[in-house]
């Protein structure tokens, strides 16, 4: 069985009906040079250390791995469930799963929310997404 890493962060890229002023990046010159959203371009960078970190650790297992926007809930929502049910996790935890899953910095697997509203360090993410999947 192929197993399931998600990692919730915002994407640095226009998001679908969010107008000109929806970009998550960028200078915006009339506030001063200092970037309009830096400290969700550092949460975006911190979770990109945590992706490469499971990817080499992991690369070797049958692990797929997905980066989702927190406002992509329209393909969240379901894949958590899909996941969760697949797994055989009691519906109070897919429940919780469901309503931590969508939350910033969330490191989901196979349906079970290891982390939710902060992103761990490298080394504590590799370490639980080993344990979770019962990886020596």
């Amino acid at each position: 069985m192929e197993h399931r890493v998600l990692l919730v962060r915002e994407w640095d890229q226009q998001m679908s009906g969010s107008g000109c002023c929806g970009r998550l990046g960028g200078v915006n010159h009339e506030l001063g040079e200092e970037s309009t959203y830096a400290h969700n371009r550092s949460e975006m960078e911190r979770m990109g250390e945590v992706y490469r970190a499971l990817k080499a650790e992991l690369f070797d297992e049958d692990v797929e791995f997905a980066v989702v926007d927190p406002r992509n809930a329209i393909w969240l929502v379901p894949n958590i469930l899909r996941d969760a049910v697949r797994r055989g996790l009691p519906a109070r935890e897919i429940l919780r799963s469901v309503r931590d899953g969508v939350s910033q910095g969330a490191i989901i697997v196979d349906g079970r929310v290891l982390f939710s509203g902060r992103i761990p360090k490298p080394e504590e993410a590799v370490a639980a997404v080993r344990s979770e999947l019962g990886v020596a």
